[in-house]
């Protein structure tokens, strides 16, 4: 029993910690100024990308760290500068040109894999990573902007959160074991509740119905869950537990933000459909 309880006393320890450690850092970036936000999902994207590479590089494939990483950056600075209107196609054109015309200079061994998983992060991280920034734009870059990333920022850590401790006291029945073995169908349940949670604070988002803001919560929660499958999925196809070490006994950046790269783009995507600022 002592052996059982020990790791989740583990992981819960780890957690809390976690929180204690981003929590403040991030609501104070996102409420603050303008530039915090994009400070944020700079670090984010930047350190993730470095991370994803680090990853790839153990495992035998060398995709272009420079290269990506001035790529990741752009494509934020793009997204900071021109949200989702401007010649997004050129710029794509051009870092797809790029990666691979440069993977060329590593040689013909694994051209296909390192070309490609170059461009894979560039866009996962560049692209999706700066959804944060095309909500902001959408929502006019006023304090409701900033409201609003915030309160899904809590969306996605109670989604997490929601998660765990259904999961970790009720759950029995697996979800997806071949990806993620802890993981339980009734934990899954809990972080779509969990991330219905910031729905009182509704009164910050005047733009949104009670209905709406409720469908987008719960569109996030999903996602946020989605996005711990696909790095759950990369890592084991990889090899790896976690990614590399941030803050010691956490795992990296990766590891906390793995949600954040599909929840965000999935709740930008559900206002967009929805149209809610025009």
């Amino acid at each position: 029993m002592a052996a059982d309880t020990a790791p989740a006393a583990s992981g819960l320890r780890q957690r809390v910690l976690a929180a204690i450690a981003f929590v403040p850092v991030v609501l104070l970036l996102v409420e603050g100024a303008s530039w915090g936000l994009f400070l944020l999902v700079v670090v984010v994207a930047m350190r993730c990308w470095w991370e994803y590479h680090h990853i790839l590089a153990e495992a035998g494939y060398r995709t272009i760290r420079l290269l990506g990483s001035l790529l990741v950056l752009g494509l934020c600075s793009y997204f900071w500068r021109q949200g989702a209107s401007g010649d997004l196609a050129a710029l794509l054109m051009v870092a797809i040109s790029l990666v691979v015309v440069w993977a060329l200079c590593q040689g013909p061994e694994h051209y296909a894999a390192n070309a490609f998983l170059t461009l894979g992060g560039v866009l996962f991280f560049g692209v999706l990573g700066s959804a944060p920034l095309l909500l902001f734009q959408a929502a006019g870059r006023g304090e409701e902007a900033h409201h609003l990333v915030a309160v899904l920022f809590l969306a996605i850590w109670l989604t997490d959160s929601g998660a765990y401790f259904s999961g970790r006291f009720w759950g029995r029945a697996k979800l997806v074991p071949t990806i993620s073995p802890n993981k339980t169908r009734v934990g899954c349940i809990g972080g779509v509740v969990g991330s219905a949670l910031p729905l009182p604070l509704g009164f910050l988002l005047p733009s949104f119905s009670a209905m709406s803001l409720l469908g987008l919560l719960l569109v996030a929660g999903i996602g946020a869950q989605v996005g711990d499958l696909v790095e759950s999925a990369f890592k084991r196809d990889m090899g790896i537990k976690d990614a590399p070490m941030l803050i010691p006994g956490h795992g990296g950046l990766l590891d906390r933000f793995d949600s954040y790269f599909l929840a965000f783009p999935l709740a930008y995507l559900y206002v967009d459909v929805l149209a809610i600022f025009s």
